[in-house]
């Protein structure tokens, strides 16, 4: 029944989308000199040229995937959460604080420990989440610029956490934590390839966050929310309530993606932790119309073009800088078209 939404039409838009940025990037590397055929061909090769390589899409995908579906989820509702960046922080100096400190209370054995960790990670990122929509429900604070602030106020707390804070190394040897517990590793499904079980759970999370949002009366009223704020709460719909819960729940899914990634992948937490996922999100989240099941095809594209970036800087030359140039042209495309789709609808409305 879901499928049955996303007709040609509705696909017309994100597939109008990519064409106009690789075109568009396309005519900026002829003009750097590259050859964009070559370049387009060794992205390809380097994000699904075998299985490996496919794998590492995957697993550069899941941090996109997972904030994208934090982004997604507030949107719909119509609130504007750009402080992914700093609840996936917020969820992996958790993460960091279970595993270095409190992992050797419990029981070594992964079962307890990884759950206890992604759990204790989710609440801390949806509590993150709650800071903006006590501002907003109380105050009438703006939520863009409170979220914005706080993912400064985020990134601020895990530099002074492990740069001379309790969380730093032992040995003291740079800005950055202890190991965290093996036991609170989490499991590789595909080894010796680096693909893990985060992406499976990001995955059926958008499954779930699909059938919420389109076929239970929760997701109804965030929908209805989203489309008229004013005619929900005529409808007996509470706007406060709904903007709480959403918020708890965009900055639980960004919290639980910076969890996976530290168990996962890095293992340890550091400055610079995150190269921006929270603001890639948004795009993301745009590029596939805030649907939390086809944020998973747009997710996998921002994770090819990371993997598929160093195949061109290897074989073409090319800066693996053009990867941000592409993100952020998608990006210009995706508000451009979505600001004419609006201008239309607000035409069609007072016509």
């Amino acid at each position: 029944m879901i499928l049955k939404k996303i007709n040609i039409q509705w696909l017309a838009t994100p597939i109008l989308i990519l064409v106009s940025a690789f075109v568009t990037n396309a005519i900026i590397m002829l003009l750097c000199h590259y050859n964009p055929l070559e370049a387009y061909q060794a992205a390809m090769s380097g994000a699904f040229g075998n299985s490996r390589k496919f794998g590492e899409t995957l697993v550069k995908s899941t941090p996109f995937l997972m904030t994208g579906l934090s982004v997604a989820m507030a949107f719909r509702c119509g609130i504007w959460n750009i402080g992914a960046e700093g609840q996936f922080l917020i969820g992996a100096l958790t993460a960091t604080w279970f595993g270095t400190k409190l992992a050797p209370i419990f029981p070594q054995s992964p079962w307890i420990a990884v759950p206890l960790c992604l759990g204790f990670a989710t609440v801390a990122g949806g509590v993150w989440g709650l800071i903006p929509a006590v501002l907003k429900v109380v105050r009438g604070v703006n939520e863009v610029i409170s979220t914005i602030m706080l993912n400064y106020v985020a990134l601020h707390l895990v530099s002074m956490m492990i740069d001379g804070g309790p969380l730093q190394e032992t040995a003291q040897r740079g800005p950055q934590s202890d190991r965290i517990a093996e036991w609170v590793f989490l499991p590789r499904i595909l080894p010796p390839h680096r693909v893990h079980l985060g992406i499976v759970i990001a995955v059926v999370l958008a499954v779930i966050l699909t059938f919420v949002l389109f076929r239970t009366a929760f997701g109804y009223q965030l929908r209805a929310v989203g489309e008229g704020a004013a005619a929900a709460e005529a409808a007996g719909i509470s706007i406060a309530h709904n903007t709480v819960r959403v918020f708890f729940i965009s900055g639980a899914l960004a919290g639980l993606g910076g969890a996976i990634e530290l168990t996962a992948l890095t293992r340890r937490l550091f400055i610079n932790f995150s190269p921006g996922y929270g603001y890639t999100a948004i795009a993301v989240a745009l590029l596939a119309k805030l649907n939390p099941l086809v944020t998973v095809a747009a997710a996998l594209l921002f994770g090819a073009l990371t993997t598929g970036s160093y195949s061109m800087q290897r074989e073409v030359g090319i800066s693996d800088k053009v990867t941000l140039v592409m993100q952020a042209t998608i990006l210009l495309f995706v508000i451009g078209y979505s600001s004419i789709q609006l201008f239309r609808k607000r035409q069609s409305l007072q016509e």
